[in-house]
């Protein structure tokens, strides 16, 4: 079997010819790569004939289609997908995250108190970690015992967010985090997790934060829509709305009762998410 991954590619092209000609059988797993956002016109334009051209081809010759989220379905079936070859099989959650840590020093060892809003990704303009900045600032203007904590590897965006953080103590940046065995003391050390997203796919980070039973404030994006409900699971905020971004963390900041309530839904739901199914 051959199994290619990214839509768009020449290396999934390249692939799907090598499949055709040994009379292989071809799996391809999509992984969202194509909704649009901060490309220059050469970059839409390559894009554009890529999926016009040979992601096509390899669509067609694609005996099963994986996508991760139910939003790619209409764009595979535009773009050269037979329907009945499509099966939709999302991103899992590793078990870590579903095991309380006993004994979380993570607070103590950043030498902080008070709650964390966390952001955990790529510092990526599509990513939206500046957005989180400006919400954090609207925030500590009235509220000094909130810490933001940004946690994540730079993809452009690290020296704008730390000249728009600049002066604010209660605004901390990590960089990324190697350590795997750290990253769910983050999540449980968390009371929100925000994702202010421009664009997303089905994010690892957001079933991490399921599993973690952290309540969401998520742009209602792509395949996000697909995987949490508001106000089951936390609220949705159009990309690049502040005061709305500022009004949701501060509601589940200061509402116990309904952050418990998302907190246990979250947990549960994320069991849907098991590596294992």
């Amino acid at each position: 079997i051959i199994h290619t991954h990214v839509s768009g590619h020449a290396h999934t092209f390249f692939g799907s010819l090598l499949a055709k000609i040994k009379k292989t059988p071809l799996i391809h797993t999509t992984h969202c790569p194509w909704t649009e956002g901060f490309r220059s016109l050469a970059g839409r334009v390559l894009v554009w004939i890529s999926y016009k051209t040979i992601n096509k081809i390899s669509f067609k010759l694609s005996d099963k289609i994986i996508a991760i989220t139910p939003w790619e379905i209409p764009f595979i079936e535009k773009n050269g997908g037979n329907k009945e070859k499509i099966i939709v099989i999302p991103n899992g959650v590793d078990k870590i995250f579903f095991n309380k840590i006993k004994n979380n020093n993570f607070k103590k060892e950043l030498g902080i108190a008070g709650q964390i809003v966390l952001f955990f990704g790529r510092l990526n303009p599509t990513k939206g970690p500046d957005k989180f900045v400006l919400a954090a600032k609207e925030i500590l203007k009235e509220r000094k015992d909130i810490n933001f904590l940004i946690v994540g590897p730079d993809e452009g965006m690290l020296e704008k967010v730390k000249e728009l953080s600049k002066n604010e103590k209660n605004i901390i940046i990590l960089g990324p985090i190697r350590e795997k065995s750290k990253i769910p003391e983050i999540y449980q050390s968390s009371e929100v997790y925000v994702m202010p997203s421009y664009r997303e796919g089905l994010p690892l980070t957001l079933l991490e934060a399921l599993a973690s039973g952290l309540p969401i404030v998520a742009s209602p994006v792509n395949g996000i829509p697909f995987e949490m409900s508001e106000p089951e699971n936390g609220f949705f905020v159009e990309y690049g709305n502040i005061q709305k971004l500022k009004e949701k963390i501060l509601i589940l900041l200061e509402n116990k009762k309904l952050a418990e309530k998302l907190s246990e839904n979250n947990r549960e739901k994320a069991r849907n998410y098991d590596w294992d199914l």
